[in-house]
């Protein structure tokens, strides 16, 4: 039987509440959470390394004294700007192993047991060419496990790759699964995190275009479940109101019942919402009561 533990990662406060102490004020006050997925945009990981480290103190100190899980970091938006380690230039990849190496230091300073998120993404001219796409997949393979036995040396638990909305990402079902490790003795397991909205590739059909046949056939390799409101049209990243929930394709219930059809034994559900920056600020925090209420209500609510 499937146990879940509910969050929300920190990508709303970019900004907007930049300082720890202040969206973990928020997260437990006013969302009523626990558990937060910490943005790496609200991370400067190319500060020298002094600096760099007390950032993660104070996100440390933020969440212990609100009494508040940091269960991992996570690629945002500067990050998904890049070709990361798919990146045509060997020194460009070579430049983003050293970036996540940054982000394994600063995750296990700030005491997370996790990271990861978006790994790369191939040029145009690389996903168009067979041999350069199959070498550079390869590599990738490689690069993530070598960033696996980072992680383990620096004591985490696990390092996380998720699905993507582009073709030239990691986002077919297979393309996942062939990523995914079980870890060993020298290197943490990597995991899937699995986002509810990104099932949206231009070209993809069948189970690849189904949030649900996701959650089944892959919800025993995921680690984590980003939850966003979605219509399977385009990456919305939307709450869940009363609104949105109309106009979409996810329901709490239907996710609940595909993860434990799929064998799953604990999943963490981060809600992952990218409000408008022009949003007016209120309404903001009241669409991320609503979505936490929304997925708490379903939890106590959720039959088996």
């Amino acid at each position: 039987m499937t146990t879940y533990r509910l969050g929300i990662n920190t990508c709303f406060a970019v900004k907007r509440w930049p300082e720890p102490e202040r969206w973990a004020r928020l997260v437990r006050d006013d969302l009523g959470l626990d558990l937060v997925q910490h943005s790496l945009d609200l991370v400067d990981l190319d500060a020298p390394p002094a600096e760099t480290a007390g950032q993660a103190d104070r996100v440390r100190a933020a969440c212990a004294t609100a009494g508040l899980t940091l269960h991992s970091t996570f690629t945002g938006l500067v990050a998904y700007s890049s070709n990361l380690l798919l990146h045509p230039d060997p020194a460009a990849r070579e430049r983003a192993r050293s970036w996540y190496r940054r982000a394994i230091d600063f995750t296990a300073a700030a005491g997370a047991g996790s990271t990861g998120g978006h790994v790369g993404a191939y040029s145009v001219d690389d996903w168009r060419d067979q041999d350069r796409r199959q070498a550079l997949w390869a590599e990738l393979g490689e690069s993530l496990s070598g960033l696996a036995g980072y992680a383990h040396a620096q004591r985490l638990s696990g390092l996380m790759a998720e699905n993507l909305a582009a073709a030239r990402e990691p986002s077919t079902m297979q393309m996942m699964a062939s990523l995914l490790t079980e870890g060993d003795e020298t290197h943490v397991p990597i995991t899937l995190c699995l986002d509810v909205g990104h099932q949206c590739v231009p070209g993809a059909s069948g189970p690849d275009r189904d949030p649900y046949a996701w959650l089944e056939q892959l919800g025993a390799r995921t680690s984590v479940v980003q939850l966003q409101q979605a219509d399977g049209k385009a990456d919305h990243h939307w709450p869940f109101t009363a609104e949105t929930n109309a106009a979409g394709i996810i329901d709490a219930q239907r996710v609940l019942a595909a993860l434990d059809r799929s064998g799953a034994a604990d999943i963490t559900l981060v809600l992952e919402i990218f409000p408008a920056y022009e949003q007016d600020d209120d309404q903001t925090l009241s669409d991320l009561c609503e979505s936490a209420d929304y997925w708490r209500d379903a939890l106590r609510t959720y039959r088996r």
